[in-house]
C-alpha cells in the first residue's frame, strides 16, 4: 500500500495536491484546477478537514471547520450551467430545497453585498436539539459557481457576524 500511495504522489501533477492551503494572515485559498483564480477567506482559526477534486479539474469540493466559533463551511466548485448570477443560483438552489434540512424555521432571502444567499434556523435535527442556523452563500465567477454553505449548532443571533464576516472576506485572486 505504501508503495501505491508514493506512486500516487510521483505520477498526479502538483496543483491537483494543492487545492486547499493555508496562508498567511489566517486565510485559505481554495480552488480547482480549471478555474482561472483562487477563491481566498479571511478564515482564522479554521482547519481543512476535506477537499476532493474531480479527476478532471473542472470541479472540487471542500469542508473547513473552526473548532472555536462552532463554525463549518462546505463548499463546491463547479461550471455554471443552470444559473448565471449569485441571485439565480441562490434562487434555484433555494427553490430545489433538499430533504436532509428537514423542519426548519425562519427562512431569509437576503444579500450580503454583492452575494445572495438565503439562510434559515433549525432548533432541532433528527430529534436531537441542536439550535442550528444554515447559511447558503452563492458566488459566480468568469464561469464558475461557487456553492457556500455554512452551519453553526448552538447558535445565537450574535453568531450571525460570523457568518457575514466569511462570506464578506470572500475574494477571487487570478492564479499566477
Amino acid at each position: 500500500m505504501k508503495t501505491s500511495l508514493f506512486f500516487l504522489f510521483l505520477v498526479l501533477p502538483t496543483s491537483v495536491l494543492c487545492q486547499a492551503k493555508y496562508l498567511p494572515a489566517g486565510k485559505i485559498s481554495l480552488t480547482a484546477d480549471r478555474t482561472p483564480w483562487n477563491l481566498v477567506f479571511s478564515a482564522k482559526g479554521f482547519s481543512i478537514k476535506e477537499q476532493n477534486i474531480k479527476p478532471d479539474g473542472s470541479a472540487a469540493y471542500f469542508f473547513i471547520t473552526n473548532d472555536k466559533t462552532y463554525l463549518n463551511a462546505s463548499l463546491w466548485i463547479e461550471p455554471v450551467s443552470k444559473c448565471k448570477t449569485s441571485k439565480e443560483c441562490r434562487d434555484m438552489v433555494w427553490k430545489a430545497g433538499n430533504p436532509a434540512w428537514g423542519r426548519f424555521q425562519d427562512p431569509l432571502l437576503s444579500e450580503i453585498g454583492a452575494v445572495s444567499y438565503f439562510e434559515f434556523y433549525r432548533p432541532s435535527v433528527q430529534g436531537q436539539p441542536v439550535k442550528m442556523l444554515d447559511m447558503y452563500a452563492e458566488f459566480v465567477k468568469d464561469g464558475y459557481w461557487v456553492d457556500l454553505h455554512m452551519s453553526k449548532v448552538l447558535y445565537t443571533k450574535s453568531d450571525h457576524a460570523l457568518f457575514e464576516d466569511l462570506v464578506r472576506s470572500a475574494s477571487f485572486e487570478p492564479k499566477k
